[in-house]
């Protein structure tokens, strides 16, 4: 019956005389008609009424009549089909019709070599365990969204006896963390520990710190996932201060900073609970990161007229325009007059520094390297948001960031544009920004700057594409600014691009700083990069024009 449309449901139902008046007289939805039909066919097939089946037709050879021939996959074929596109694409997101949209040109990857050197799994067994683990994880999706806390229980307690097992360790440290670590995320023990992560925020949620402990305890033992690891020990120190045990919960927060698989928001947040927690009679001595964290950036408030007042709610405000705009908008709007400055701008965030990299990075990402491209329709190496990415690449990489540190940007923007435009790219974004707007983007920055902020994203991808500043800033020197610059590059251009530029976080008037953002604002300013914090107060305005700032 699931096959049938609307009309076929409404042209079954209308002949066997099923329809019923609804409260509002409005039309009956599928799952109304749908309801209506199973009813009548139930009715039907166990000869309980005839009544209700209708006078005109028996419902079930309507319902055949309307179907016309119908085939269906059985579930060993049909499994076999999902086994074979997991293999062949390793992420579920993928499927046959890839194939078909390459071929209409509706989507273009890039070139590289497939270059293969072993199995994604190396066993049977391996492959028949994370088939096994994602269904469970399906289960556990299924159970999160309908707050089955009796489901969620059940997967948690197998997600965890999983991780637990000495045999599950040293099965994963043979196979994935001496070589290719980065396929390690097609292991059980990566899906269960995904599970177990999500299984602890609901534990949190309920309050059963005691237990989120213990599953937060079983997660840092075990080898998977260095990129969590920072997470988990962040909200095991946290969840044993919940529970009163703030001794333990300093000592966690203290062994996380050794811990060099730790890395940037993580180590911040871990570096402010040890000043927090670490004062007079358990720590008596400032640790040497202290002076670091109590560097502030500027800080510039404006105000504005609010649209809404409510905790939890968007912040939006009326504009200096009188039009209706978020905090981020608002801000722009600030920047681009001449009391903030006589910018131009972008609401942003990680975007355009995601496309940046993209870009500058490209024959880096896509260079041959073994085992990181599996089949022609991959948006990104495998490795991209592991280590493995940066430690592989090293020569390569050091190689580009000269390049752009010596004031190339512009040069490999204009010649990367060229070659692969409409290339889908991770994180790339051709539609948001021209060529011309980020060749002035990265001129007004500087190269040393873009150099370091590429340099960590090729160390730290995963943990640092999320969490930059909202808004990129810039004003060049000459107001009259050249086209985009050809490939081969014009100095005399490449003069007039010059200027400055400026990053800054906006925040509303309930909004705070998260740790990712602070450690992004601590890096920028270590950089060299002009980065402030816009705080957007409410004021109630007594006319159109009344603006703060």
């Amino acid at each position: 019956m699931h096959v049938l449309t609307v009309p076929d449901l409404r042209h079954i139902v209308s002949i066997a005389n099923l329809k019923r008046r609804r409260a509002d007289n409005s039309p009956p939805k599928r799952d109304e008609l749908l309801d209506w039909i199973w009813s009548a066919a139930k009715d039907e097939y166990l000869h309980i009424s005839s009544k209700t089946c209708g006078d005109s037709a028996a419902v079930t050879s309507l319902i055949s009549e309307s179907l016309g021939l119908c085939v269906r996959i059985s579930s060993i074929a049909s499994f076999l089909n999902w086994r074979v596109q997991r293999l062949f694409f390793l992420y579920g997101e993928q499927d046959l019709s890839t194939f078909l949209l390459v071929d209409m040109g509706t989507i273009k990857y890039p070139s590289y070599v497939c270059n293969q050197t072993r199995k994604t799994f190396l066993t049977r067994e391996a492959l028949l365990a994370y088939e096994q683990a994602l269904e469970i994880a399906q289960r556990m999706d299924v159970a999160v969204e309908e707050s089955d806390m009796q489901s969620i229980e059940s997967c948690v307690k197998q997600s965890s006896l999983y991780i637990r097992s000495q045999e599950t360790n040293k099965t994963f440290t043979n196979n994935y963390v001496s070589e290719d670590p980065f396929l390690a995320r097609f292991s059980a023990a990566w899906v269960f520990a995904t599970i177990g992560t999500v299984g602890v925020s609901i534990l949190e949620r309920e309050r059963r710190y005691a237990e989120a402990v213990e599953l937060l305890r079983d997660l840092l033992g075990q080898c998977c996932c260095p990129g969590r690891r920072g997470y988990w020990t962040t909200r095991l120190s946290i969840d044993l201060e919940h529970l009163g045990l703030k001794d333990e919960s300093l000592e966690v927060a203290e062994s996380g900073l050794n811990d060099s698989r730790i890395r940037h928001g993580d180590r911040v947040a871990l570096q402010r609970r040890v000043l927090r927690l670490g004062k007079p009679p358990r720590r008596w001595k400032k640790p040497s990161f202290a002076k670091t964290l109590s560097k502030t950036c500027k800080e510039v408030i404006i105000t504005g007229r609010p649209l809404n007042c409510q905790t939890g709610m968007k912040s939006r405000f009326y504009g200096y325009d009188d039009n209706r705009c978020s905090v981020e908008e608002l801000a722009l709007q600030y920047y681009a007059g001449d009391a903030g400055g006589a910018w131009q701008g972008v609401h942003s965030e990680s975007g355009i520094w995601m496309t940046l990299f993209a870009l500058l990075m490209w024959d880096v990402i896509f260079a041959d390297v073994p085992n990181v491209f599996w089949h022609p329709f991959q948006a990104a190496p495998l490795d991209l948001k592991t280590d493995a990415f940066c430690l592989i690449r090293e020569s390569l990489i050091e190689a580009q960031l000269k390049r752009i540190q010596g004031g190339e940007a512009a040069q490999i923007l204009a010649t990367m544009w060229s070659k692969y435009f409409g290339t889908i790219c991770q994180g790339l974004n051709w539609e948001r920004h021209s060529l011309h707007e980020l060749q002035i983007m990265v001129c007004c920055l500087g190269g040393p700057e873009l150099a370091t902020i590429c340099r960590l994203l090729a160390e730290d991808y995963a943990g640092l594409s999320g969490g930059m500043p909202d808004l990129f800033l810039w004003k060049p020197l000459n107001s009259e600014v050249p086209c985009s610059l050809c490939d081969d590059g014009c100095p005399n251009a490449l003069s007039s691009l010059a200027g400055e530029a400026k990053l800054v976080e906006v925040k509303g008037p309930r909004d705070r700083l998260s740790e990712q953002q602070r450690a992004w604002i601590s890096i920028l300013m270590e950089a060299g990069i002009d980065v402030e914090v816009c705080k957007v107060k409410e004021k109630p305005m007594t006319s159109k024009n009344d603006h703060g700032s």
